[in-house]
């Protein structure tokens, strides 16, 4: 490397090293504003976001001192030994910021591709082999719309260890659960079938579980679906987390409901 290139180096760094102190000391200033005064103004997607970044300010400062470090000394060091003025010219460091801006676009592009395609295919293999242990097992799925039109809690138990065996004929199977339609004084309401059943001086008793729908995701279809309306398979993720979610109605003859597959981990995440 030549005597201009670690000039312009050694000038990018300390101009990049001064600003990314200065936005080091405001990430301080904001943890010790929160924590002082047990206050979190950011949702949780900004709280890991600003974390994130924070941490990533940290190693930034490191690499920084590292290379600016390093510059000056080789700068020192060819100076000494061929006793030069250093006028370097200026736009030589162009090509090193075109380099490596192409390089990082480059893998930002490679990782949400690479997330985008591995959910896609996982996503695409759960609703394969759900599709196929469904149709293998259609008078199940009529049993559990009979069953529901009886609400008999003997009757939720049998539709528990239906949904047991479904989840488990393939492996890459995530949770399924049982989504219904009720009423509560006379309001409308989505129902799940719960996994334990208590049971009082051996008479068995049944508590639903509420199942919340989230706005902008399966409130509206839902609605639409045991209202009577005509609705295909929905197939969700997030890209942030792991989550995946299938919903696939099911019009039977006596009750309609709706089999829910879905996974959620929550490994990775920070701040609440």
């Amino acid at each position: 490397m030549n005597m201009e290139t670690k000039s312009q180096i050694a000038k990018a760094t300390f101009s990049l090293l001064t600003t990314v102190v200065a936005l080091f000391f405001l990430g301080i200033l904001i943890i010790v504003l929160c924590a002082g005064l047990q206050i979190n103004p950011f949702r949780e997607t900004t709280t890991s976001f600003l974390i994130s970044a924070f941490m990533g300010l940290m190693g930034i400062v490191t690499v920084l001192v590292l290379l600016n470090v390093a510059t000056n000394i080789g700068m020192i060091a060819d100076a000494k030994l061929v006793e030069l003025k250093i006028e370097p010219r200026p736009g030589r460091l162009k090509k090193w910021y075109a380099g490596f801006a192409a390089t990082a676009v480059l893998v930002v592009a490679i990782i949400f591709g690479g997330t985008y395609l591995s959910k896609e295919r996982y996503l695409g293999v759960v609703r394969s082999q759900a599709d196929e242990v469904l149709q293998d097992n259609k008078n199940l799925l009529e049993e559990i719309s009979h069953l529901l039109a009886s609400n008999k809690p003997e009757d939720y138990k049998r539709i528990h260890e239906i949904r047991s065996f479904l989840a488990n004929q393939r492996s890459n199977l995530p949770a399924l659960s049982v989504i219904y339609a009720g009423k509560f004084n006379d309001k409308p309401a989505f129902f799940t079938v719960p996994n334990y059943f208590p049971s009082d001086d051996n008479k068995l008793t049944y508590n639903p579980d509420y199942f919340r729908c989230t706005e902008n995701l399966d409130c509206a279809y839902l609605k639409t679906f045991f209202s009577g309306g005509n609705t295909n398979v929905l197939q969700k993720y997030t890209v942030r987390d792991d989550e995946f979610y299938i919903y696939i109605p099911v019009a039977g003859k006596e009750a309609r409901y709706v089999l829910l597959f879905y996974r959620r981990n929550s490994y990775g995440k920070l701040g609440s």
